[in-house]
């Protein structure tokens, strides 16, 4: 017959209770063998705890040290890609694999040796490349491939962050269709197709292997197998090869105008914004297309957490897939690179930077993924946008559900967290004392966290105002050592203070107080989870709490029950608790790291003053969640001399904290990116007499220390110019500041540019202007033409005056206005000729003005910034001198440019 442990108020009451229990008054002064009170037990309590149950506290830095062991491993399965094929490994009529050393072939084909800017002869050239490679597939098929050069004009409204009308003059789409079974119908239109797109256009001085060559290569390669099958599929496959998407986003909208996009009704865009790893699913609006990736690739990679990132503006930028959506309604999926993003749009973004398996990854995916696709039955028509939740797990099976069951899987989340902590109640004893208990824990829990919060806080605080930002960079491993093991070893700390209080009044066992201190962990997210479950915007992201919450309670009933029945020594248990755990460890590390991945390069050019204050949150935020399967198990060591170790691991963080290590090395490579604006800033007044004029360099800011490193650059070389550093009257004068803008979206950053006062660029041929050609009035009603000239790129900023209203333009998009002004609405069109001509013809274009009580007077503010990206050997001696002198580790898009203001 077995004892049971009763407490009771005092001793006398529980002896007086049976003379068979072992009776103790409650709470007790020490803690008890790692038995559960209030649940038959043949264990006799004792008032010392053993050696064995507790682990020395030196190796708790032994602890950490293996899960940093750990995320170096999950990173290098994330890295791992397939073997390289090359063409003696497969036969050249095969139409299931693809040979790497072929989509290498085609991948410098398309690329060349200069970047292939739109409006560029080189861009040009590239593009007849472009068509050349799709013929020759096409000759050489099996299957019929047509072709086509796409040259198309058109303009639309981009409800970006910074809103604006783009108008685009002769674009360049090279197109190849694979015709399957749905075909070409007899009145010229097409049967059902799925279009998959990427672009062969680069952004100045880059050379855009990754971004976005390696996608071009792997569609090249994809289309010369596929048009080698026998048989056809049942869905005709477009390749786009699309011309100008960093122009922004122009080719895919003048694509909509092809009459193969009638026939599309599901699409695969591709895209990077890195250059190494498996490119990843992020963001869904046709999850038809996840189900047949889920089936047809076997390392797949999709995150839904970076469609959260992306809609939401944490990550500033923007992909042909929006056009497809918001102006084609063609849905499907965007996929891109976001490994290696410090590489993404500078001189490093080069063949030799990508490795080897890249491309092989590339075309598997492509090949496998379209080959399902197309002889889907049910991809014969369009349907309604969809969204979805979905993830994969460390590239080895996807996950992924509609919006709708997703919250029922966060739901179920939360309820195997609240039966895990029933259970873990059970198990102690169904009591209100337990209960109690549980809720210091909590406390505990919400206190650690909070106390590691703080303490990396300050610790990011004193480094900012000490050292150098940004030193992650170069060294992404740094931000574990400057922000994970900051947060960490306090919030251990913290920790074992809070149980050195609650062990005198509770008296449970360290074996116990890990459970319960585990337990209320998972109480704490699932608040978090409740809470988040009543945002909407959050369904794409809220998987990243709830897997490892039901993973965690899960596990908890397994360990719970173990240690409930058999003696564990504390190291037992702790083997116990992080085998258990490694799953889920191992899916939050994976996240931590493709994160980070995206965010590091992000914030290096977001133009910041504290970028590090943004990487600290994110990664402490990170910190906690992978912590959060083991959150407990620290109780299990020692707090004899735990101070000394975690003291010394604390001492070797802030070490490398007050090291002002260089963020930038142009070997790594890392680089500073700069966007350089050599320019001439004239204004004219009404009567179209010169007022003003200013000449020199603009730099734009594009992180913390742009503006610095420039000046101690000049100052390095001996180089006196005067300089100027602060645009905030400029800006509430002039629009956008009276400084050159090439994109909207640098206009936030206008007010803490850099000017340098040097001569000016070299002049256009025809000069860079704008001229009204005429003016005639109706009543109130004025129609105003304008004929512009100089430049392939060209910015419109158009302010109409106090009472006087812009009703109508010669575009075909709605006169509406980007922003507001002084009051004012604000126009704003991006002109570009994508396809290089010679010489560029003139813009004419027609604006419709309500005057009001303005018939005499000035009616319209207009400013032009003509743009010239890529011409180098137009430099003036003086700004190619005055590059030249600039550190290696400047990576400088460089843009000659004019800025006429006028008064009309």
């Amino acid at each position: 017959m077995s004892n049971s442990l009763l407490f009771c108020q005092s001793l006398e009451q529980c002896k007086a209770a049976t003379n068979k229990s072992y009776c103790y008054k409650y709470p007790l002064d020490y803690d008890i063998l790692p038995k559960y009170t209030g649940v038959p037990t043949d264990d006799e309590i004792k008032p010392k705890e053993k050696p064995w149950q507790r682990i020395p506290s030196p190796y708790i830095v032994l602890l950490l040290g293996a899960y940093f062991l750990l995320g170096y491993l999950t990173q290098l399965v994330e890295d791992e890609l397939p073997t390289p094929l090359r063409d003696s490994d497969i036969n050249r009529d095969t139409t299931d694999r693809v040979s790497e050393e072929s989509s290498w072939r085609y991948l410098y084909e398309i690329m060349g040796e200069e970047p292939r800017v739109c409006g560029t002869e080189y861009h040009l050239n590239k593009t007849r490349d472009m068509k050349a490679i799709v013929d020759r597939i096409a000759v050489t098929a099996n299957q019929n491939v047509r072709t086509d050069w796409q040259i198309v004009t058109g303009d639309y409204f981009l409800k970006s962050a910074a809103p604006f009308v783009s108008y685009y003059d002769r674009a360049s789409n090279i197109a190849a269709l694979l015709e399957g079974e749905s075909g070409f119908h007899g009145n010229g239109t097409i049967g059902s197709s799925i279009l998959v797109n990427c672009h062969y256009d680069s952004v100045p001085y880059a050379l855009g292997a990754s971004d976005n060559v390696i996608f071009c290569a792997a569609m090249a390669e994809t289309l010369a197998r596929m048009s080698k099958r026998t048989k056809k599929l049942k869905h005709n496959i477009i390749f786009l090869f699309n011309g100008a998407e960093e122009n922004p986003l122009q080719g895919s909208h003048g694509f909509l105008q092809h009459p193969w996009s009638k026939g599309v009704t599901t699409l695969v865009n591709l895209d990077s914004a890195g250059s190494n790893g498996k490119a990843t699913i992020f963001q869904v609006t046709d999850p038809r297309i996840l189900s047949a990736y889920k089936a047809a690739v076997t390392r797949p990679s999709a995150q839904s957490l970076g469609e959260f990132l992306f809609s939401s503006g944490v990550i500033p930028s923007d992909t042909d897939f929006r056009i497809f959506r918001d102006f084609g309604d063609v849905h499907g999926v965007d996929i891109a690179f976001t490994k290696w993003g410090n590489l993404y749009h500078t001189r490093f973004d080069r063949p030799e930077y990508i490795r080897p398996g890249v491309l092989q990854w590339a075309g598997d995916m492509l090949l496998g993924l379209l080959t399902q696709l197309a002889d889907r039955d049910d991809i014969g028509h369009k349907v309604p946008p969809a969204g979805a939740v979905y993830y994969d797990y460390l590239n080895w099976f996807v996950v992924w559900q509609s919006p709708a069951l997703s919250l029922l899987v966060d739901a179920a989340a939360v309820l195997a967290a609240l039966v895990s902590t029933a259970h873990y109640v059970w198990l102690v004893g169904p009591r209100l004392s337990t209960v109690r208990e549980l809720a210091f824990a909590v406390a505990g829990r919400v206190a650690a966290l909070v106390v590691g919060a703080g303490v990396a806080a300050l610790v990011t605080l004193l480094m900012v105002a000490t050292t150098v930002q940004l030193r992650y960079l170069s060294r992404p491993w740094l931000v574990v050592a400057l922000y994970w093991v900051p947060y960490l070893v306090s919030a251990v700390t913290a920790s074992h203070l809070y149980d050195s209080w609650r062990s005198r009044k509770s008296g449970l066992n360290r074996s116990i107080r890990t459970l319960q201190a585990m337990t209320a962990t998972r109480v704490v997210l699932t608040v978090l989870l409740s809470v988040s479950m009543c945002v909407p915007s959050l369904a794409t992201a809220r998987y990243a709490l709830s897997v490892p919450l039901l993973m965690t309670s899960v596990t908890s009933l397994v360990t719970s029950s173990v240690v409930r029945t058999v003696r564990l020594k504390a190291y037992q248990h702790l083997v116990l608790e992080c085998v258990v755990s490694l799953p889920c460890v191992m899916f939050t590390m994976s996240l931590a790291l493709r994160l980070n991945a995206l965010l590091l390069p992000t914030v290096a050019r977001s133009a910041s003053a504290n970028p590090d204050l943004v990487v600290a949150a994110v990664n402490v935020a990170l910190a906690a969640v992978v912590s959060a399967a083991v959150s407990g198990v620290e109780l299990l060591f020692s707090r004899r001399r735990l101070w000394l170790s975690l003291a010394g691991l604390g001492a070797a963080a802030a070490a490398l904290a007050l090291t002002p290590l260089e963020p930038y090395a142009a070997s790594v490579p890392s680089v500073q990116r700069h966007y350089w604006f050599h320019t001439q800033i004239t204004t004219y007044n009404i009567n179209g007499e010169q007022t003003d004029q200013t000449t020199g360099v603009f730099v734009s800011r594009q992180d913390a220390y742009t503006t610095e490193r420039v000046l101690q650059a000049l100052k390095t070389k001996g180089i006196h110019l005067n300089t100027r550093t602060d645009f905030e009257e400029d800006c509430e004068r002039h629009v956008y500041c009276n400084l050159p803008l090439y994109r909207t979206s640098f206009a936030r950053n206008l007010a803490r540019g850099l000017f340098l006062y040097t001569g000016g660029p070299t002049a256009t041929d025809p000069p860079a202007g704008l001229a009204l050609s005429s003016r005639s009035c109706v009543g109130d009603t004025c129609v105003y033409s304008f004929t512009m000239t100089g430049t392939a790129h060209n910015l419109i900023t158009l302010v109409p005056s106090e009472g006087v209203t812009l009703t109508a333009w010669t575009l075909s998009s709605p006169a509406s206005p980007s922003t507001q002004w002084g009051g004012r609405p604000l126009y704003v069109i991006f002109h570009s000729v994508a396809t290089y001509t010679e010489p560029f013809e003139p813009f004419v274009f027609n604006v419709t003005l309500n005057m009001g009580a303005a018939l005499s007077g000035a009616a319209l503010r207009l400013s032009l910034h003509a743009h010239r990206l890529h011409h180098p050997h137009q430099y003036s001696a003086e700004y190619a001198a005055l590059l030249h002198s600039m550190p290696d580790y400047f990576n400088v898009a460089s843009i000659l440019t004019f800025r006429n203001n006028y008064v009309f």
